[in-house]
This record gives C-alpha cells, structure tokens and sequence, in this order.
C-alpha cells in the first residue's frame, strides 16, 4: 500500500491538515464534562532508593479507551497527564472508571510523548506481571498509596515487533524527516484523540509504529506535540486529499506506509491540546 505525496501546492491540504493536531484540549473527547460522575485518586510516586520522583508526570490510562500500556509491544497515549510535586505526590479528579498508571521524568523536560533513554519510568504492575488496573468510584478518593522504584529507561530494552506499521516521512523535495513521530487514531475526526504513537524517525525518515491489530487513521507530526502546530512545523497525514484509514491484522507488519510532509503556514482552522489537565 503505498501513499501518493501530500503537499502545500493545494489549498485542500491546507484546510485539511487541520485535522493533524495529536490531543485534544480539556473541551475534547477525554475531557470530562460538568455532569461526568467524578472521584478523586492521589498517591505518591518514589525513585529507586533515591527519594521522590519530584517535578515528574503521573499518566492516567483509562481502560474503556485502549488497551493497557505495555511499552515492549506498542506506545499506548495516555488519556491525562498530570504533574507531580517536589515530594512526587499527585491528587486529581477524573471521571469514574478504571485507569492503568505510570510515572515518568523526562530528562528532556518535555511532558509528553514516548520516554527516552535514561529517562526516569514507573511502570505500574500487578502481582501477574501485567499493568496493575485502578477502580476509581464516583463521588469517592481512591489513595493508591506509594508507588516505588522509577528507574532510568535502559538503551538496551527490547521490543516486540509483532503487528505494527512502517515507512518514510520525507518533506516535498523527497528528503527524509528526522525526529517526526507518526500517531495512529482511531478516527478521522478533528477533535479525535490520539491511540498509539511511534518512536521519533531517524535520519533516513523511517518509523515504527507499533500497534494492536484494528483500522487506524495516521499523522504526522515533529513531537507529539502539546498543542496546534506552530509555524514552520511539520504536518501530514496518510491519505489522498483526506485521511484515509488503513488496516493491520494480528502478527502483520503493513510497509510501505509512506509521507509527504509540508510545514505549517501559521494559518488555518487549528485547534487542540495537550492531554486533558
């Protein structure tokens, strides 16, 4: 499946790649409205024999969105991220249901978007190894206590290619893109968010993005980006003149999967936004 370039020299692209935004705001679909029944969670979170993860990220994974996150065989986005404070505690009020967590501090300082080396990650299990689940109740605080041992993201962490996507991003003169992340969503739509997201690509325009087995729409992007894009920034999507989905079956890896990218003019419809805050 190969997908024709995408490029500024029509307006079409122009109105449409409005749509390339990666997180919706507090107004989108994660974000919790006046009547949502909400409760509270609150914990700690602690490095590995070394104090608290102070200044880093809790992420809220809920369950009736996606899969668990399970890093070794896909890059799940998280539904909210909140911050930490200085003693690595966190209390937030979020609609009731389940929530998978992790911890992370980004030796970058960025807030989002998959951890890199040495970054500092919790990653949340139960006692079967697999991403421990939280019942969060309406109307109720749910404390889950100290969470410890966040430890530096080793280089040498083995993934799991079992179904996944893979291509180029190049710009319009057909040179690769480094450093663009591809986003996999669920649907179409503007205010849509965001499932799984990919590595960021290397200096020959190639990515990899790992995902669960389903019908994806993709976009591309510099960083998985805390907002609308700014001017001279990247953005393209798959698809001829308007997205179009693409389809991965379990144990598939689908290649070929290709952009064209244009940078952003500084106008146009944009809306968006980080996780819901």
């Amino acid at each position: 499946m190969k997908n024709p370039s995408i490029f500024a020299g029509k307006a079409s692209v122009i109105i449409l790649c409005a749509v390339l935004v990666l997180m919706t705001g507090a107004g989108g679909a994660a974000a919790a409205t006046a009547s949502d029944a909400k409760g509270v969670i609150t914990g700690s979170v602690l490095i590995k024999d070394n104090g608290p993860l102070a200044d880093g990220q809790v992420m809220f994974y809920n369950a009736a969105s996606g899969p668990p996150p399970e890093p070794e065989k896909y890059e799940r986005t998280p539904d909210y991220v909140r911050d930490l404070d200085a003693n690595g505690r966190f209390e937030v009020e979020l609609p009731a249901g389940t929530y998978y967590l992790r911890a992370v501090k980004r030796k970058s300082g960025e807030r989002i978007g998959p951890p890199a080396a040495g970054d500092l990650v919790l990653r949340i299990n139960g006692e079967n190894g697999k991403p421990k689940a939280f019942v969060l109740e309406a109307g109720k605080k749910l404390d889950v206590g100290t969470l410890g041992g966040a430890e530096p993201l080793k280089t040498e962490m083995k993934h799991v290619i079992s179904t996944a996507v893979e291509g180029r991003v190049v710009d319009r003169q057909g040179k690769p893109v480094p450093d663009a992340v591809v986003v996999a969503f669920l649907k179409p739509a503007v205010m849509s968010k965001p499932l799984f997201i990919s590595e960021k690509t290397g200096k020959d325009g190639k990515y990899l993005l790992r995902l669960m087995p389903g019908t994806y729409y993709l976009r591309v992007r510099n960083q998985f980006a805390s907002g609308p894009p700014e001017p001279g920034q990247i953005v393209g999507y798959y698809g001829e003149g308007q997205p179009a989905p693409i389809s991965v079956k379990e144990g598939q890896v689908l290649t070929g999967i290709d952009f064209g990218v244009i940078l952003f003019p500084g106008r146009g419809p944009f809306s968006g936004g980080a996780p819901a805050r």
